[in-house]
């Protein structure tokens, strides 16, 4: 994968990051630290220095798929700031920028409903209550892959499974992606990919008998954090693998 293009960086720069529109100068590094933690800092720079600039700096010293994330975020959901970021339209047609660049056709290619850095948000939501509220946590573990899941099936024209079953959702959009290990992947993949089946079946089990919306047998509660905070990373590692998969798929660059 080759690194976004700067005349792509620029573009992106002029709507996000110029005059009073998109991030303040601050909120720059800010931003692109949450994909890579080696984005210049604002003392790293000596003397006067322009929003654009730190905008590209931060940009194109991330990885290339790090990049697209970050740009398909900006997209998607822009951050609020302490600026007016650039409206719908501006942002489709960044995202038609981006999609031509990389050779990918933009036709039909429409702003998503969800975001790296708001999975992230999600999951240390789930993670706070881990603490306190063990239950609470397994409950938004799983309240967080239903949603990832559902979303995105219905941004790509599918009617989700309604029966409540975590395990069938997450079966029905791993097909529809096309990591279904029945569909030629090799040994290695399969495995992982059964690996995750489990995960998912065993956090949907999890939240059926002990999460805050069952309860155990005469009301008591799981209160075992180790298992708790497992089923919160797993499943935010699994969403965070099923959004990277569908916007490598629809948007990212050709092989």
């Amino acid at each position: 994968m080759n690194p976004v293009h700067e005349n792509v960086a620029l573009r992106f720069a002029k709507e996000f990051a110029s005059g009073r529109k998109g991030f303040s100068l601050e909120e720059i590094p800010e931003f692109f630290a949450q994909y890579q933690g080696n984005v210049p800092t604002l003392r790293s720079y000596q003397g006067a220095v322009t929003k654009p600039v730190v905008f590209k700096d931060c940009l194109l010293i991330l990885m290339p798929e790090n990049q697209r994330q970050a740009l398909y975020d900006l997209c998607d959901n822009p951050p609020a700031g302490k600026h007016v970021m650039p409206d719908e339209k501006t942002r489709k047609a960044l995202l038609h920028v981006l999609l031509q660049a990389d050779g990918v056709s933009p036709l039909g290619a429409e702003l998503s409903q969800i975001s790296v850095i708001g999975i992230r948000r999600q999951w240390m939501t789930a993670a706070s209550r881990l603490p306190d509220t063990p239950a609470a946590a397994i409950t938004a573990a799983r309240t967080l892959l239903e949603s990832t899941c559902k979303t995105i099936l219905i941004e790509l024209g599918e009617v989700s499974d309604s029966s409540g079953d975590l395990g069938r959702l997450y079966k029905q959009l791993r097909r529809k992606l096309g990591i279904d290990p029945t569909q030629g992947a090799t040994q290695s993949i399969h495995q992982v990919i059964n690996g995750l089946t489990q995960c998912v079946d065993g956090i949907a089990g999890l939240s059926n008998i002990a999460g805050d919306r069952h309860g155990l047998a005469g009301g008591a509660k799981i209160n075992d954090l180790a298992f708790a905070s497992l089923c919160v990373h797993a499943a935010g590692t699994m969403s965070l693998f099923l959004v990277r998969v569908y916007r490598d798929q629809f948007r990212g660059p050709q092989p």
